[in-house]
């Protein structure tokens, strides 16, 4: 693989707010077969690190690659389901559920500090699983909370990423303005002058 090549590749793209969907977006270019990033263990190391999620000496292998990878799917199939407005895919529902009763193993606790009560958050993930726990909980908080309507799919030409809309308005269609909304505007522009 080139330097350039790999540049792009960790070239992450963090238009979801949410770090679900900014996971689903590590599979770019959908609408033309897809671009894999996370093509080795080391790809998914990178990205933990990168969205802030865990250190960059989480162990990862093979297998538990695969095992994101098949997150990362389901969580996707069921963005499309909310965003199509079609039923919540079971199979989705049993892979999300799977991977939240392993994060349940270190659920946040209720401490009292000089008799004040404080919300103590789990411990963070200090293996691959527990990152991926976390990722999942993201998804499950998302798709059953009440802002699960704020989810779209790009509405430029040739792009498929996915995005969590926190505009006021709720009416977001591109995943960037600067990148697919300018270049859509531009295109309308092309077209208006012809």
């Amino acid at each position: 693989m080139s330097a350039e090549q790999e540049r792009q590749d960790r070239d992450w793209v963090w238009y979801g707010t949410r770090v679900s969907v900014d996971f689903v977006n590590t599979r770019r270019d959908r609408w033309a077969g897809g671009r894999e990033l996370l093509r080795e263990p080391a790809d998914l190391t990178a990205w933990f690190e990168a969205a802030g999620i865990g250190p960059a000496c989480i162990p990862v292998d093979e297998p538990l690659l695969a095992q994101a990878v098949e997150l990362r799917e389901a969580i996707d199939a069921g963005l499309l389901a909310v965003v199509e407005r079609a039923a919540f895919p079971v199979a989705v529902q049993r892979v999300l559920n799977a991977w939240l009763a392993r994060a349940a193993e270190n659920p946040p606790r209720l401490d009292v500090c000089d008799g004040v009560p404080v919300l103590t958050a789990g411990l963070p993930p200090v293996d691959g699983r527990g990152a991926l726990g976390r990722i999942a909980v993201d998804a499950a908080e998302m798709f059953g909370g009440a802002d699960r309507d704020r989810l779209r799919v790009c509405a430029g030409e040739r792009c498929s990423a996915r995005f969590f809309d926190n505009s006021v308005a709720r009416r977001r269609r591109w995943c960037s303005m600067a990148g697919c909304g300018n270049r859509a505007k531009a295109a309308q522009h092309r077209r208006a002058r012809a």
